[in-house]
């Protein structure tokens, strides 16, 4: 039995290495998954066509963790698309 059936997570950071792992190890055990990214758009489709595999929910947003706007932004719209946040993993490197 998965762990988070019908929680909602966000995984700042979420398109490659770490943020990735963790998104995917999310939908995984149940969790429907927003990810951001700044750069690699591709990188955040692909994690995003494997989290929808599984059979959750899963959408990329372009943010820039080090930009409030964009951060308070990424967050609103996925409580927003996702009906509400559950989790939220502050995964994004600045630099």
């Amino acid at each position: 039995m998965s762990t988070l059936n019908g929680r909602t997570a966000l995984v700042t950071g979420g398109s490659r290495g770490m943020g990735a792992a963790i998104a995917l190890r999310l939908a995984q055990e149940g969790a429907d998954v927003a990810l951001t990214y700044v750069h690699d758009e591709a990188a955040a489709d692909e994690v995003v066509t494997k989290i929808r595999a599984m059979g959750q929910r899963g959408f990329a947003i372009r943010a820039d963790a080090a930009d409030a706007g964009d951060a308070a932004g990424a967050v609103d719209r996925a409580a927003d698309d996702l009906g509400g946040l559950d989790i939220l993993v502050n995964n994004a490197g600045i630099g």
